[in-house]
């Protein structure tokens, strides 16, 4: 009866233990090393392509840099990351708010025109954070 019930498993051990050599093979992305480097650039509010010109959007965004030297120069030069932030949530609608509330997709819009502006020979900024995102 036991080896019944064992060749009844067999198969499917042996596809649990090729899903995980599989898994274990894949070309995943490399763990986070901490510390993590961030710079807040504080509160931001604005209006947004809506016909009620009330409606605003409030947000928080804190940048992650690549390393600490990044902070330092990227310090001198948050009035070019706060433009960059307005102007695309000043782009947006409600509906691409409301609807497609997407903020990993903002977030990363927010990240390259921000790096783009800057214009530096590499981009030092790697990720977005809203820390406070809302709609008044």
């Amino acid at each position: 009866m036991k080896k019944a019930f064992l060749k009844k498993i067999a198969p499917l051990v042996s596809a649990m233990l090729a899903g995980m050599f599989l898994l274990a093979a894949c070309d995943s992305a490399p763990p986070r090393v901490l510390p993590v480097h961030t710079l807040p650039i504080g509160s931001i509010s604005t209006n947004f392509n809506h016909d009620d010109p009330r409606r605003q959007i409030s947000t928080s965004i804190v940048f992650e840099v690549i390393d600490e030297a990044a902070i330092e120069e990227l310090g001198p030069l948050t009035f070019i990351m706060r433009n960059a932030v307005l102007s695309i949530l000043a782009e947006l609608t409600l509906e691409d708010i409301t609807t497609n509330r997407n903020l990993d997709y903002l977030a990363e819009r927010i990240v390259e025109r921000t790096n783009n502006d800057l214009g530096l020979n590499i981009d030092l900024i790697v990720r977005a954070y809203f820390t406070d995102f809302a709609i008044v």
